[in-house]
Parts: C-alpha cells; sequence; structure tokens
C-alpha cells in the first residue's frame, strides 16, 4: 500500500506549541520531503507552514549538535535504505542559545509499487529529563528486520492516531491531540529505557 504524506492542520496556537513535546513527521525518501506538525517544526526551529508542506531533511538536520550530526546521518541512512525501526536521540538548537535534547522513533517501509521509501515517526523534547546528570545516556536502536514489539506497535498506532487527529477539525482536536502526545511522550520514554537497559 502506498504511503501517502500527512499534511497535518498546523493551526499554530502559540500556547499549545509552547506545551507539546512531541511532534509528528512523515518522510518521502525519494523526493526529500519531510513533513512536521507545529510541534516538531518548533523543535527543529523551522517555519510551521514550510514543514506542513515539506522540506528536505537538511532543513532539520541544520540545527542538530555538530557532534551528532555526522552520527544522526549515517545511522539514519541506513535505514532508510534498508526499512525497519529506529530510536535515536541527539542534540539540538532550533534557536540561539536553546539546546534541546530530542529523542526520535520512527519506521521506514519500501512502497511495492513505486519501491520507494517512507518513513513516519515521532520527535519528543526530552530536555527535562536530561536534566538529571544522565546527558550522556543515549537510546540508540535500529532492526532491519520486522522484529516489532508489542511496545514498538502500540508506538505506531499513536502515530497514526495523532496524524489522524491532525485533520480533525472539531472542536475536541486540542483536548484529543494533548491526551494522544501524553499518550506518545510515555511511550517514547518506554522505548528509550527498554532500549537502554539492553545495550551492553
Amino acid at each position: 500500500m502506498q504511503h501517502q504524506v500527512t499534511r497535518s492542520v498546523l493551526a499554530f496556537v502559540p500556547d499549545a506549541l509552547s506545551a507539546s513535546q512531541v511532534g509528528t513527521w512523515t518522510t518521502d525518501v525519494i523526493n526529500d520531503r519531510t513533513v512536521c506538525d507545529a510541534a516538531a517544526a518548533a523543535l527543529f526551529g523551522v517555519d510551521p507552514n514550510l514543514a506542513a508542506e515539506g522540506l528536505p531533511l537538511a532543513a532539520y538536520a541544520r540545527v542538530i549538535h555538530p557532534d551528532d550530526r555526522a552520527g544522526f546521518h549515517d545511522k539514519l541512512n541506513r535505514v532508510r535504505e534498508h526499512g525497519g525501526l529506529f530510536v535515536v536521540e541527539y542534540r539540538a538548537f532550533p534557536a540561539p542559545g536553546d539546546r534541546r535534547w530530542v529523542l526520535a522513533r520512527g519506521r521506514y517501509e519500501r512502497d511495492d509499487r513505486t519501491g520507494g521509501m517512507t518513513g513516519r515517526g515521532i520527535v519528543i523534547d526530552i530536555t527535562e529529563s536530561k536534566l538529571d546528570g544522565r546527558a550522556e545516556d543515549r537510546a540508540f536502536f535500529i532492526a532491519e528486520e520486522d522484529t516489532e514489539t508489542p511496545l514498538e506497535r502500540a508506538a505506531a498506532c499513536a502515530i497514526q492516531t495523532r496524524q489522524a487527529i491532525d485533520e480533525f477539525d472539531g472542536p475536541e482536536g486540542l483536548g484529543l491531540r494533548r491526551s494522544v502526545d501524553a499518550l506518545l511522550l510515555a511511550l517514547g520514554r518506554a522505548l528509550a529505557r527498554r532500549v537502554g537497559a539492553s545495550e551492553p
């Protein structure tokens, strides 16, 4: 099945943006277009309207800490080429003097019809959790084979739920987004803890 790039409803609501720690993204690898919601755009310091239309990966990666950038590209390129799941942490500077720790979780799949690779996932602002002296502990996980755990399946379903809610125009939308963001944040942290515990 071909995945359509989801264009989130990005009504820019400043208080919702500042409160949100979870953003969603969808990538078309062949065309190098990554579409993000407003929360993800804020984590990378990009205009939310441009992010809603789709930007090249370089527009987001430019704010990644120089010491993390090469490793980020190396790991991401591997999963973008072969497909599969990944969890990775890195530092980002969305604005001068504003350092953020970001946890990214996603899955890349090849379209059987076009042969193109598409990805979707979440980015989570985990800066507060790094203030307890655990800044050097980083989650990193790539699985090229299809070995999703129940926790990973739950995260995938929550990502799809969030993207569907972004397309919902009703007055309940903001409350629903906050609820699913809380679930995504909890799932992302659980995945990071699980990966960290499994590393040697």
